[in-house]
């Protein structure tokens, strides 16, 4: 039986309006604004796959419309559309016309006219029709045939809206919502409705009278004295605003062409393409019509696989490219012949499937190799899919290839490659020998890219390969790999290390045409096992601490929320915006600060404004804080504990920021709040073990060291080299007081401003770190400058060069990249104005970054040469942490400061302070 039609019409510019206001600014990598174009994208995608039509078209404005001309003030009062959206209009056309979509459009009307026609048209066919749009004008077209795919707010699921919705909403049918706005009025296209009649007045006329004409014919019944009075003055605007107001229906010239509407008939490649040229790698996958996995079968096993591959005979084709082969080793003869040919090739890309993500945990499936482009081979080790299921033992792999992954002789690529190898070591197989990680390539030749593998074939390579999800599933529904059959993994496996290898070739030449192959080669892929070793090794947890903690918090979060009750006079939830916003600004009238499209804000910027207003609020800001930092930490953290090892492995990551900073997640320990007594709290739970001790070595000021060493200031030279306090002696230099006289107060507005100058801050933000008015802000950064004048000429320099090169580098050549600051970027204001404070940052913090990565890679070979027990367990920004035998402390401190003030020649000297205690708290 044939799919019953059913057509999706799109509101072009307003769903294109919408999308920009509910996404955040975005570029494509050349710098062109396009969040309008990508939150299109993932509405259209998302109606297609909701709705199932059969049929799409879109509908466009184009110019002035007959209401413009009838009424001059049509829409006047609308601001204009911003510079970053205009420039998307035309992409966004691109992209329908790619998807195969017909536009109609109309000289002198709108596309809701156009719309209307379309699904007036329709219904005369029988089809049924939906329209997608963020415009409620449409509502008045819908009917029994005709639908609205309506999204609700920013962030909310789109509602599919019809007569039964438009009635519990409004209380009208579609029709009656004409004359209801025809009252009313529209403030958002300046209709005028009826002077004195609102929607309260309007909706109970209509529901009685039917319409404007009903209304009329029953004025004298209506005894209100008010409402009766404008609505006698108001009739020829009520009739006026009804004719703007009403959708045309039928436009000559506009034929529904169900043919040319027909969905699907487009060229995916072409979609694809559009897709990764834009940057939008992640909807690639929900582009409808993508070749599924399993259309080809894997032929060859064993010793056969081997022949064939070095035969390049043509078999078995994976699904991600029709020229590959790729095959399973499930015997001890093939294992042998393949570990000859990796060893004989002296490099190959590898890559591990496992049945977790956490990679002190999870267990070893299998393993797949690639030593010559569109080749890859599987070697399955973990599956459980029956005893019919052939494959290799651990054992056996750590024997024959255990020693290829070891050899440093035979190089080594891999994406993530930091996970594989703690896998494979935790199974007995160490890697050395590695040479490239494409995943921290890619990161230095763009450090804004999305650096999955599967985006990073599709981005640069322009191969689409099948999501993890397409063999694992979603949800409650999904499996691990494990339990799948091995020829399907094999296909995914070694579709992993082939791509591996070719963005491999890819990624080396473009590093080597932006001069990063130093840095990819000197630090970060030498500070790869220093990281693995530092997670490896974790850290102590005491559970009964945070026990104890946990049960303080409780307490105290319990006394707290009895204390709200009591000025509210009755509970609610604390956790819900929406009725905190009801208790603060309806209940207590507090003054509203911030409103959202669905309610009050209650966020902390707005609590912090209401501070000194009523006692609830600081209590209110208490239990927030007390409330994340015991689910964040204290009671999640004891879940986290390795049962293995007793510790704590946090992953650090060296992808994770744009500017160089190392990461931590599982858990975050950089975010463990220092700032509050309670946050250092959680910080005593980490504790060395018996006999040992924390050592923490932190950089003084090094940000502003960098700062003083690149804008070559004497003045902010000349503190350093005095050893002064750098925040004191900038209080007296721009205040032209002795250093001697300087206040605390004073000095704390000197530090706000030596830092937050470092990222960009005007005096509006300096202003809301401080006591100081927006003017004298203005003055004391002007004062500051004429004192440190090289530090303006920093400022300045950094953004004239982004603007010219579209990046910025570190000391050391790291780059990040601005395109939208480039003259001829179209990116708004707003967009450039945290770009130019980013640009400003990012030299500074990143090459502090870059110093303490050497500083920890040369202070490895030094532990390891000394032959002590002592490790590293953490890094936080400017400062390492070790875990260090107490017979070891004296040796091994002056070890750690020598090599972090030796790390990198300023023009001044880096300074390091140290701290060790039995617990990190105890540190500070």
């Amino acid at each position: 039986m044939p799919q019953k039609q059913r057509l999706l019409l799109i509101d072009g510019y307003a769903v294109a309006y919408r999308a920009y206001h509910a996404m955040p600014p975005l570029t494509t990598p050349d710098g062109e604004p396009s969040n309008a174009v990508f939150g299109f994208a993932n509405m259209l995608l998302k109606a297609i796959a909701d709705l199932e039509p059969t049929h799409v078209v879109a509908a466009f404005d184009v110019g002035k419309t007959f209401r413009h001309e009838e009424y001059e003030a049509y829409k006047a009062t609308r601001a204009e559309t911003p510079d970053d959206l205009r420039v998307q209009f035309d992409r966004i056309k691109d992209l329908v016309r790619i998807f195969g979509v017909p536009i109609y459009e109309k000289q002198g009307f709108e596309a809701d006219d156009v719309l209307g026609t379309l699904t007036k048209q329709a219904e005369e066919e029988g089809i049924d029709s939906i329209i997608l749009t963020g415009d409620s004008d449409t509502f008045q077209l819908i009917s029994d045939r005709v639908h609205v795919f309506y999204p609700q707010g920013r962030n909310a699921v789109p509602i599919v809206m019809d007569i039964k919705a438009v009635e519990d909403r409004y209380g009208l049918s579609p029709a009656q919502l004409i004359d209801l706005k025809a009252l009313v009025g529209d403030s958002s296209d300046n209709i005028p409705g009826v002077s004195g009649i609102g929607p309260k007045t309007a909706t109970p006329l209509l529901q009685k009278y039917g319409d404007i004409d009903g209304i009329y014919a029953h004025l004298d019944e209506i005894t209100q004295k008010r409402a009766h009075t404008a609505l006698e003055n108001g009739r020829e605007t009520a009739d006026f605003s009804r004719h703007l107001i009403t959708i045309v229906r039928d436009i000559d010239d506009i034929k529904l062409d169900m043919k040319t509407a027909f969905w699907g008939d487009y060229d995916r490649t072409a979609v694809v393409d559009f897709m990764r040229k834009m940057g939008f790698s992640s909807l690639v996958e929900r582009v409808p019509g993508r070749k599924e996995e399993g259309e080809t079968q894997l032929a060859l096993f064993g010793q056969d696989a081997i022949a064939a591959a070095s035969s390049s005979v043509d078999v078995a084709p994976a699904s991600v490219s029709a020229d590959c082969v790729y095959a399973v080793i499930d015997t001890k003869e093939a294992l042998v012949a393949l570990v000859e040919r990796l060893r004989a090739a002296g490099f190959f890309a590898f890559d591990t499937e496992t049945d977790g993500t956490d990679a002190m945990r999870a267990h070893l499936v299998g393993i797949s190799v690639s030593d010559k482009e569109h080749e890859g081979f599987y070697i399955p080790i973990g599956h459980r899919t029956g005893e019919s299921a052939r494959q290799l033992s651990l054992d056996q792999i750590c024997t024959m290839l255990g020693p290829v992954l070891a050899d440093a002789a035979v190089l080594k690529t891999a994406h993530n490659a930091k996970y594989d190898m703690t896998i494979l070591q935790r199974h007995g197989m160490p890697v050395a020998g590695i040479e490239f990680d494409t995943m921290i390539a890619a990161w230095l030749a763009d450090p804004s890219e999305r650096l999955g593998l599967k985006a990073l074939a599709l981005s640069r390579l322009g191969v689409e390969m099948t999501p993890i999800t397409d063999l694992i599933g979603k949800g409650k529904g999904q499996v691990t790999i494990d339990v799948l059959p091995i020829d399907r993994v094999a296909m995914y496996a070694s579709a992993d290390a082939d791509m591996t290898l070719r963005l491999m070739g890819l990624l080396h030449k473009e590093l080597e045409g932006k001069g990063q192959i130093p840095l990819l080669r000197d630090m970060e892929m030498p500070l790869l096992p220093v990281l693995m070793s530092m997670e490896m090794h974790g850290m102590v947890v005491d559970i009964k601490y945070l026990a104890d903690m946990s049960t303080e918090l409780e307490k105290r979060l319990g006394e707290i929320t009895s204390s709200i009750y009591e000025y509210t006079g009755h509970p609610f939830n604390l956790n819900s915006p929406k009725q905190l916003g009801e208790v603060l600004f309806d209940e207590l009238g507090l003054p509203v600060v911030r409103r959202t499209r669905t309610g009050y804000s209650t966020d902390a910027a707005v609590l912090d404004e209401l501070i000194g207003k009523h006692p609830i609020v600081e209590l209110i800001l208490e239990f927030r804080q007390l409330d994340k930092l015991k689910s964040t930490y204290v009671d999640a953290l004891p879940g986290l504990v390795n049962p293995q090892t007793g510790r704590v492995h946090t992953w650090l990551s060296q992808t994770g920021t744009t500017t160089g900073r190392l990461s931590s997640r599982d858990p975050n320990l950089q975010n463990i709040p220092v700032r509050s007594d309670l946050g250092r709290l959680v910080r005593g739970a980490f504790v060395a073990p018996e006999g040992c001790m924390l050592l923490g070595c932190d950089y003084s000021q090094v940000e502003l060291r960098i700062l003083a060493h690149i804008s070559q200031d004497p003045e902010l030279l000349g503190a350093f080299h005095r050893d002064e306090d750098v925040h004191a002696s900038t209080a007296a230099a721009v205040l032209g007081i002795p250093l001697n006289e300087v206040t605390k107060e004073q000095r704390s507005l000197a530090k706000a401003i030596n830092f937050g100058l470092m990222y960009g801050m005007q005096e509006y933000g300096l202003s809301a770190r401080t006591n100081l008015s927006v003017e004298e802000a203005r003055q004391f950064i002007a004062a500051y400058f004429a004192r440190f004048g090289k530090v303006r000429d920093y400022l300045d320099g950094t953004i004239v060069f982004a603007r010219e090169h579209g990046y910025v580098e570190t000391l050391m050549g790291r780059r990040r990249y601005f395109p939208e600051l480039r003259e001829d970027s179209h990116a708004n204001g707003r967009i450039k104005r945290e770009s130019e404070r980013a640009a400003i940052n990012m030299p500074i913090q990143g090459s502090a970054a870059d110093i303490i990565k050497i500083a920890m890679i040369r202070l490895q070979k030094r532990l390891q040469d000394a032959g002590v027990k002592a490790a590293m367990v953490l890094q936080v920004h400017d400062e390492l942490i070790l875990e260090v035998p107490d017979e070891e402390l004296d040796t091994v401190r002056d070890m750690v400061v020598e090599t972090m003030m030796g790390a990198y020649k300023l023009d001044i000297p880096l300074k390091v302070e140290v701290a060790i205690a039995r617990n990190w708290m105890e540190m500070k």
